[in-house]
């Protein structure tokens, strides 16, 4: 289960590695978040996460077969509740601009969706290094509520910038969504404004997978849940997961 809006008067700002832009957060806003039986089931964690912040990483931070991607979108989500430890939960979108590598099947219409929620970002501000604009109307909620959460990987991981902390329900979107050359390429002109982070990316580098950091696949779609990396720790709960993981969270 999943609920995002659009954003109405939101800052678009660049904050040194990235661009970000915060959620609503205040008493009566309007809702931005994801339900998951998943994970209080396997990482024992709350299984409401609200939407903070959302923000850019070229290239992607999750490789798939090895390969990085044009672009990556996060939310960060924090939980109604820290249970095991949990701090958070983020939300990962993979883009690229080569329509060969593109895997998300859209109509005419889903298409624009992608297409306004980028020119909503106004990228081509040209305010000051650290001041972006403060945007109408956002097309989040749009994005969000288009996108495929059925098929994902999730998994126990960190926050990928400095402190790095532990303790992250990680889900990432399987299917690689367009982003047009330009948008990626004002983006790319954000980055530009700190020295050196347009040429070095503003992605972490893959770290290894632990057994405690196995993934899980999902595909609900295909009415089965499927288990990759280090296995072990998960032998207690496989004889329910694959009914578990096509009820979609």
């Amino acid at each position: 289960m999943k609920e995002y809006s659009n954003g109405f008067a939101r800052p678009v700002n660049m904050n040194g590695h990235t661009v970000q832009a915060d959620l609503d957060v205040s008493d009566g806003a309007d809702p931005n978040y994801f339900v998951s039986q998943l994970a209080a089931e396997v990482f024992e964690a709350d299984t409401k996460f609200v939407g903070q912040q959302f923000h850019f990483h070229a290239g992607s931070e999750h490789t798939i077969d090895e390969e990085r991607y044009d672009l990556e979108m996060h939310t960060v989500h924090y939980p109604e509740e820290t249970k095991n430890g949990f701090l958070a939960a983020a939300l990962g979108i993979v883009f690229s601009a080569d329509e060969e590598k593109v895997t998300a099947k859209l109509s005419w219409a889903e298409e624009r969706i992608i297409d306004t929620f980028f020119d909503s970002l106004q990228f081509d501000d040209e305010g000051a290094e650290n001041a972006g604009p403060t945007v109408d109307m956002i097309t989040y909620g749009n994005l969000m509520m288009m996108v495929d959460f059925n098929n994902r990987w999730s998994y126990h991981g960190s926050v990928t910038t400095p402190p790095c902390s532990t303790s992250v329900y990680w889900n990432v979107l399987q299917t690689i969504y367009p982003v047009k050359a330009e948008h990626l390429a004002l983006f790319e002109g954000q980055l530009d404004k700190v020295d050196g982070l347009k040429a070095a990316g503003n992605w972490r580098e893959i770290q290894e997978t632990t057994e405690e950091h196995a993934v899980m696949v999902i595909n609900q779609n295909k009415n089965k849940g499927l288990i990759a990396g280090p296995l072990s720790w998960l032998m207690n709960v496989l004889q329910g997961i694959q009914n578990m993981v096509t009820k979609n969270k």
